[in-house]
C-alpha cells in the first residue's frame, strides 16, 4: 500500500505510482509504503517499457538512504550525523525561549522530525503523574499508514507494566525483537503485540533530577536491531526535551512565586485596611476613602453624605456584660449597618472603640436621612439586652449626618482643600453630639 509521506493519507487511484506511469510514462516520487512487514519512507521510480510483444510497467522503490555509498561508511555516517545536528539544532532553537503555549506544538514537530529522519513507524513522549504511579502519552508521531493510540494510553498504571519499568527506571528500555521477550516481560509483550510493536527503543526524560517520563519510538511489522547512534539521537532528543522542560518548569515555580507574593501583598494591605475585630474597613481605610470620594464626588457633580454612628451606653454595656460579649455586640453592629447600605460604593468602617462611620458618595440629603433611619430601627430589631438603656432595656446606637450637595461640596472643597474631610467630620461629629444630647437612639444632621 502506498501512503502520502507528507499528509500521511492513502495514496488515492489517480496518484498511485503504477498510475502515474502508466498514464504519464514515468513516475519519480517520495512515497510511504507499507508491507506486510513493515512501513518505510521510500523513493519510486518507473516507467513503462514496451517491447515487440507487450508493455511492462516497471517500479523502482528504494528505501530512503539507500542511496548512500553503501563502501563508504565513515562519510555515511558523517552525513547522517550532520542531518541529525541540524535537526536538533533547529528544534534547540524553538524550545530555548518556548512559552508553555508554545509548547506541544514544538514537542510534536520535534517528535515528526525525528521520526522522519530515523524513518522509524511511531514516535511518542510519555509523562509520568507525580508519585509516578500513572503514565500519559503526551504527544505522538505515527508515520503514514500506522495507528495512533494516543488515545487508548492515557493514565496507564505503571504498576502494570512492571519489566518496562525496571529498565527505563536505570534509563533506557531496548528491544531489537518483542518476540524473544522474557516470561517476565509476559505483560509488556501483551501490549507490544496488540499495537503490532516488533521493535522499540524508549529512553527516560529527568527534570529537576527527578524522572518526567520518556521518548520512545516503534518499529512496527518486523524487528529491528537499534543501532549506538539509535541510542545515542534519542537520548540527546531526551535531553533536549528534558533541559526544556525544566526549564519550563523553573519559570512556573518563578511565576508561582511572584503570583504567591502578590497575592500576600494584597493579603497585607488588607489586613492594614481592614479591622480585625469587625471585618469591615478600618480607621486607615476610611480616610483614604473619604479623601478620595470627596475628590471624585466634586468632579463627577454628585453628592456626598458621611454619618457618624455610636453605640449607646456601651461602657456600661461593657461593665455589665463584659467586654466579650461588647466584642460581640460590635461585630454585630458592624454587620448591621453593611446591610442597611444598599449603595455598591457605600463604605462601612469602624472609626474607633464603638463609634463608626459611613461613606455614602452619590447619596443626598433625603436619602441618607433614610438610610440612618434604617440603622436605628436595624439595631433596634436585633434585640440585644442592654439593662442600662432608657429604650426597653435594648441596645441602640446614636447617628450624626451631614449631606452635601455637588454645589455645596465644590464649596467645601475650594475653600478646605485637603482639610475638607476634617471639614465634614467635624460637622458629622457635631450632630452625632446633638443626637445624644436629644436622648440616643435617633439621628440629627
Amino acid at each position: 500500500m502506498f501512503f502520502d509521506s507528507q499528509s500521511k493519507q492513502k495514496t488515492a487511484a489517480n496518484t498511485l505510482p503504477f498510475y502515474i506511469a502508466a498514464t504519464e510514462g514515468a513516475v519519480s516520487q517520495q512515497y510511504r509504503v507499507q508491507t506486510q512487514c513493515r512501513a518505510m519512507n521510500c523513493h519510486v521510480e518507473g516507467g513503462v517499457i514496451t517491447t515487440s510483444e507487450e508493455n511492462w510497467l516497471v517500479l523502482y522503490v528504494r528505501p530512503d538512504g539507500s542511496d548512500l555509498v553503501a563502501n563508504n561508511q565513515q562519510g555515511s555516517a558523517a552525513g547522517k550525523h550532520i542531518v541529525f545536528n541540524q535537526l536538533l539544532s533547529d528544534f534547540s532553537s524553538k524550545l530555548i525561549n518556548a512559552s508553555v503555549d508554545e509548547l506541544d506544538n514544538i514537542i510534536d514537530q520535534a517528535l515528526a522530525g525525528f521520526g522522519e529522519f530515523s524513518n522509524v513507524d511511531r514516535c511518542y513522549l510519555f509523562e509520568f503523574n507525580e508519585d509516578m504511579a500513572l503514565m500519559s502519552n503526551t504527544h505522538e508521531w505515527v508515520a503514514a499508514g500506522v495507528t495512533p493510540f494516543i488515545d487508548e494510553l492515557q493514565n496507564m498504571p505503571t504498576s502494570s507494566l512492571p519489566f518496562f519499568m525496571s529498565h527505563i527506571a536505570n534509563g533506557l528500555f531496548k528491544v531489537d525483537d518483542v518476540s524473544s521477550l522474557p516470561e517476565s516481560a509476559a505483560a509488556e509483550k501483551a501490549v507490544f503485540e496488540e499495537e503490532r510493536i516488533f521493535s522499540i527503543l524508549c529512553v527516560r526524560i529527568m527534570v529537576n533530577d527527578t524522572p518526567y517520563g520518556f521518548i520512545g519510538c516503534d518499529i512496527i511489522g518486523s524487528p529491528y536491531s537499534w543501532n549506538t547512534f539509535d541510542i545515542q539521537y534519542l537520548r540527546r532528543i531526551g535531553e533536549m526535551l528534558g533541559n526544556t522542560l525544566q526549564s519550563l518548569h523553573n519559570r512556573k515555580i518563578l511565576q508561582k512565586m511572584q503570583l504567591e507574593l502578590l497575592e500576600a501583598n494584597k493579603q497585607l494591605e488588607q489586613l492594614a485596611n481592614i479591622d480585625g475585630l469587625t471585618g469591615i474597613a478600618n480607621r486607615r481605610l476610611f480616610d483614604t476613602t473619604l479623601k478620595r470620594d470627596i475628590q471624585r464626588c466634586q468632579e463627577q457633580g454628585l453628592a456626598l453624605s458621611l454619618l457618624l454612628i455610636d453605640v449607646d451606653f456601651f461602657k456600661q454595656y461593657n461593665d455589665d456584660y463584659g467586654h466579650v460579649a461588647g466584642d460581640k455586640v460590635l461585630i454585630k453592629i458592624a454587620e448591621t449597618l453593611s446591610n442597611s447600605c444598599l449603595g455598591s460604593d457605600d463604605l462601612v468602617a469602624r472609626y474607633g472603640g464603638e463609634e463608626f462611620a459611613i461613606i455614602l458618595p452619590g447619596t443626598d440629603n433625603i436619602a441618607a436621612k433614610a438610610i440612618a433611619s434604617r440603622i436605628l430601627r436595624n439595631v433596634t430589631l436585633l434585640n440585644i439586652p442592654h439593662e442600662a438603656s432608657a429604650y426597653d432595656k435594648k441596645l441602640t446606637v446614636s447617628v450624626g449626618l451631614i449631606s452635601q450637595s455637588n454645589d455645596a461640596l465644590r464649596s467645601v472643597y475650594q475653600r478646605q482643600g485637603e482639610q475638607s474631610a476634617m471639614w465634614l467630620l467635624n460637622h458629622a461629629d457635631e450632630a452625632l453630639y446633638r443626637a445624644k444630647n436629644d436622648g440616643r437612639n435617633c439621628s440629627r444632621s
